[in-house]
Protein backbone atom coordinates (compact mmCIF):
# COMPACT_ATOMS: atom_id res chain seq x y z
CA UNK A 1 0.00 0.00 0.00
CA UNK A 2 0.87 3.59 -0.97
CA UNK A 3 1.66 6.50 1.21
CA UNK A 4 0.77 9.82 0.46
CA UNK A 5 3.93 12.32 -0.28
CA UNK A 6 4.84 14.60 3.08
CA UNK A 7 6.19 17.71 1.98
CA UNK A 8 7.71 19.59 5.01
CA UNK A 9 7.59 23.32 6.28
CA UNK A 10 10.55 23.71 3.96
CA UNK A 11 9.11 22.33 0.88
CA UNK A 12 6.45 24.98 1.43
CA UNK A 13 9.10 28.04 1.76
CA UNK A 14 10.95 26.84 -0.84
CA UNK A 15 7.98 26.22 -3.15
CA UNK A 16 6.41 29.50 -2.46
CA UNK A 17 9.18 31.96 -1.51
CA UNK A 18 8.14 32.52 1.30
CA UNK A 19 10.16 32.71 4.74
CA UNK A 20 9.65 30.25 7.77
CA UNK A 21 8.01 33.11 10.30
CA UNK A 22 5.31 34.20 7.21
CA UNK A 23 4.65 30.49 7.02
CA UNK A 24 4.34 30.36 10.91
CA UNK A 25 2.65 33.46 11.21
CA UNK A 26 -0.03 31.98 8.57
CA UNK A 27 -0.36 28.72 10.12
CA UNK A 28 -1.22 30.45 13.57
CA UNK A 29 -3.62 32.60 12.09
CA UNK A 30 -5.33 30.27 9.61
CA UNK A 31 -7.75 27.65 10.28
CA UNK A 32 -7.03 24.93 10.56
CA UNK A 33 -3.77 25.09 10.75
CA UNK A 34 -4.53 27.05 14.25
CA UNK A 35 -6.25 24.87 15.87
CA UNK A 36 -3.88 22.05 15.56
CA UNK A 37 -2.07 21.20 17.79
CA UNK A 38 1.73 21.20 17.52
CA UNK A 39 4.51 18.76 19.43
CA UNK A 40 7.44 19.37 20.81
CA UNK A 41 10.61 18.74 18.71
CA UNK A 42 8.34 17.60 16.09
CA UNK A 43 8.11 18.53 12.57
CA UNK A 44 4.83 19.75 10.76
CA UNK A 45 3.99 17.55 7.58
CA UNK A 46 2.00 18.65 5.46
CA UNK A 47 0.73 17.48 1.72
CA UNK A 48 -0.03 18.04 -1.62
CA UNK A 49 -3.02 19.67 0.06
CA UNK A 50 -1.92 21.93 2.05
CA UNK A 51 0.90 23.14 -0.33
CA UNK A 52 -1.88 24.12 -2.91
CA UNK A 53 -3.46 26.32 -0.01
CA UNK A 54 -0.81 28.09 1.16
CA UNK A 55 0.03 28.74 -2.38
CA UNK A 56 -3.55 30.02 -2.72
CA UNK A 57 -3.29 32.13 0.23
CA UNK A 58 -0.16 33.41 -1.19
CA UNK A 59 -1.94 34.47 -4.57
CA UNK A 60 -4.34 35.98 -2.49
CA UNK A 61 -2.55 38.16 -0.42
CA UNK A 62 -0.18 39.12 -3.47
CA UNK A 63 -1.90 39.36 -5.96
CA UNK A 64 -5.20 40.80 -4.39
CA UNK A 65 -3.76 42.59 -1.99
CA UNK A 66 -6.11 40.91 1.15
CA UNK A 67 -4.50 40.70 4.22
CA UNK A 68 -4.27 37.51 5.99
CA UNK A 69 -6.88 38.75 8.60
CA UNK A 70 -8.84 39.06 6.29
CA UNK A 71 -8.76 35.55 4.69
CA UNK A 72 -8.57 33.86 8.10
CA UNK A 73 -12.50 35.01 7.73
CA UNK A 74 -12.74 32.72 4.99
CA UNK A 75 -9.25 30.11 5.49
CA UNK A 76 -11.84 27.55 6.87
CA UNK A 77 -13.44 27.26 4.04
CA UNK A 78 -11.03 27.84 1.39
CA UNK A 79 -9.48 25.09 2.80
CA UNK A 80 -12.24 22.59 2.09
CA UNK A 81 -13.14 23.77 -1.32
CA UNK A 82 -9.38 23.83 -2.54
CA UNK A 83 -9.48 20.11 -1.09
CA UNK A 84 -12.49 18.46 -2.00
CA UNK A 85 -12.44 15.96 -4.97
CA UNK A 86 -13.16 17.73 -8.14
CA UNK A 87 -14.60 16.78 -11.41
CA UNK A 88 -11.40 17.43 -14.35
CA UNK A 89 -13.84 19.68 -16.13
CA UNK A 90 -14.51 21.95 -13.15
CA UNK A 91 -13.46 26.02 -13.59
CA UNK A 92 -10.51 26.94 -12.06
CA UNK A 93 -12.00 29.73 -10.36
CA UNK A 94 -13.22 30.33 -6.85
CA UNK A 95 -15.99 32.70 -5.49
CA UNK A 96 -15.56 34.13 -2.41
CA UNK A 97 -18.48 35.95 -0.72
CA UNK A 98 -18.22 39.38 1.02
CA UNK A 99 -21.26 38.70 2.72
CA UNK A 100 -21.05 34.89 3.98
CA UNK A 101 -16.97 34.19 3.96
CA UNK A 102 -17.96 31.31 1.79
CA UNK A 103 -16.07 29.75 -0.85
CA UNK A 104 -17.22 27.85 -4.00
CA UNK A 105 -16.25 26.98 -7.13
CA UNK A 106 -17.79 29.39 -10.16
CA UNK A 107 -18.06 29.45 -13.64
CA UNK A 108 -17.08 33.71 -13.91
CA UNK A 109 -20.14 34.66 -15.93
CA UNK A 110 -22.37 33.36 -13.25
CA UNK A 111 -21.55 35.71 -10.54
CA UNK A 112 -24.70 37.49 -9.76
CA UNK A 113 -23.25 38.87 -6.02
CA UNK A 114 -20.58 41.06 -4.67
CA UNK A 115 -17.34 39.09 -3.75
CA UNK A 116 -13.92 38.09 -4.94
CA UNK A 117 -13.23 35.89 -7.52
CA UNK A 118 -9.89 34.01 -7.61
CA UNK A 119 -8.40 32.27 -10.82
CA UNK A 120 -6.92 28.88 -9.40
CA UNK A 121 -4.65 28.41 -12.74
CA UNK A 122 -1.31 30.16 -10.74
CA UNK A 123 -1.22 28.70 -7.93
CA UNK A 124 -1.83 25.50 -9.37
CA UNK A 125 1.62 26.35 -11.95
CA UNK A 126 3.44 27.23 -9.49
CA UNK A 127 2.83 23.82 -7.38
CA UNK A 128 2.85 21.70 -9.99
CA UNK A 129 6.08 23.26 -11.25
CA UNK A 130 7.63 23.03 -7.95
CA UNK A 131 6.53 19.13 -8.01
CA UNK A 132 8.04 18.44 -11.21
CA UNK A 133 4.70 17.47 -12.92
CA UNK A 134 2.96 19.03 -15.95
CA UNK A 135 -0.52 21.07 -15.60
CA UNK A 136 -1.90 18.84 -17.90
CA UNK A 137 -1.08 15.72 -16.66
CA UNK A 138 -1.88 16.60 -13.06
CA UNK A 139 -5.63 18.01 -14.07
CA UNK A 140 -6.35 14.22 -14.65
CA UNK A 141 -5.35 13.37 -10.82
CA UNK A 142 -7.67 15.31 -8.77
CA UNK A 143 -6.89 12.52 -5.86
CA UNK A 144 -3.01 14.03 -5.16
CA UNK A 145 -0.13 12.42 -5.24
CA UNK A 146 0.73 9.17 -4.08
CA UNK A 147 4.16 7.86 -3.21
CA UNK A 148 5.10 4.74 -5.14
CA UNK A 149 7.40 1.91 -4.75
Amino acid sequence: MSESIKITTKDICVALELGRHQLRSWTDTLAPYARRETKERSATRYDFGDLLFFATVKHIHDSLGISIQFISRFSESLYTSIREPQDPDTTPYLFISINTCRCSRIIPEEVTREGILVDLQSPQAKVYKYLGISDQQQAQLQLGLVKVN
